[in-house]
């Protein structure tokens, strides 16, 4: 599997999927379809309690504050990469654990950091899960997992460039945009355009313009993240920010938004 990936197992029209347990779980099952929600279950995946298993030890049941130096033997599958679960109930998805076993829970920030450079498969059993590569969880950690392919361009001189539409209009993409500007209030409205530099040794890709109140990369961040999520190898797509000047937003300005708050 590649850093990104995702995991959502064949369910039959007969099978019980079971209900999450809590809000990482809801946005872990919509993430595995739609990549709209997955910032979201990034930052829940720091925040939120994680579960893994151990090997049999001397603590009581019950919450405990881990002293410094303290070891916790942690279970691995034969692979060697670490199983960890979004609640207690995942851990007996699907009759694979059918014993009770000791588990430790803890904040997936502080686990990630306790444990660095592990492969970790989050809920093995269960139809809906993900493999968190080493790297994925240093990006995570260090907050670039959302900026993987993403850079920034000062454009320096005037350059001419052809704009207009897309022949073949990204509807995926549109509509994964469109859920995740809806829970951004500075978004105020995004536009679609096709846009090509001859000069510049690019081939002619997307660019989505976005007219934001203040100033948030982190949308800008996570649009880019989205929006390349739905393209193949080799592809691009350019964000810019709408504004008042000539040029490029003049364009936008004078289409309709494919999404206005």
């Amino acid at each position: 599997m590649g850093i990104f990936d995702w995991l959502k197992k064949n369910v039959t029209a007969t099978s019980k999927v079971a209900e999450p347990a809590n809000k990482l779980e809801a946005v872990l099952m919509k993430a595995a379809t739609e990549p709209a929600y997955r910032p979201e279950f990034y930052n829940l995946l720091l925040s939120e309690e994680l579960v893994v298993i151990t090997k049999k030890n001397d603590m009581t049941q019950g919450n405990h504050t881990l002293e410094q130096d303290t070891t916790i033997s942690i279970a691995t599958l034969n692979d060697g990469k670490i199983p960890v679960f979004t609640s207690t109930d995942r851990i007996f998805d699907k009759g694979v654990v059918k014993e009770t076993v000791p588990f430790v829970a803890m904040k997936g920030e502080d686990l990630f950091k306790m444990i660095a450079g592990a492969t970790f498969i989050l809920n093995p059993y269960s139809d809906h899960g993900k493999e968190l590569l080493p790297a994925e969880i240093t990006n995570l950690l260090n907050g670039t997992v959302l900026q993987p392919e993403h850079q920034h361009v000062t454009i320096e001189k005037e350059t001419q460039v052809l704009i207009g539409q897309p022949e073949k209009y990204p509807h995926k993409m549109v509509e994964s945009l469109k859920i995740l500007f809806a829970t951004k209030p500075a978004v105020k409205a995004a536009y679609l355009g096709w846009i090509h530099d001859p000069t510049s040794g690019i081939a002619p890709h997307c660019i989505i313009g976005l007219d934001i109140e203040g100033a948030d990369p982190s949308i800008n961040n996570e649009a880019g993240f989205l929006a390349q999520s739905h393209l193949g190898p080799g592809e691009i797509v350019d964000i810019i920010r709408v504004t008042n000047e000539p040029g490029i937003s003049s364009y936008f300005l004078s289409t309709s938004p494919f999404y206005k708050k």
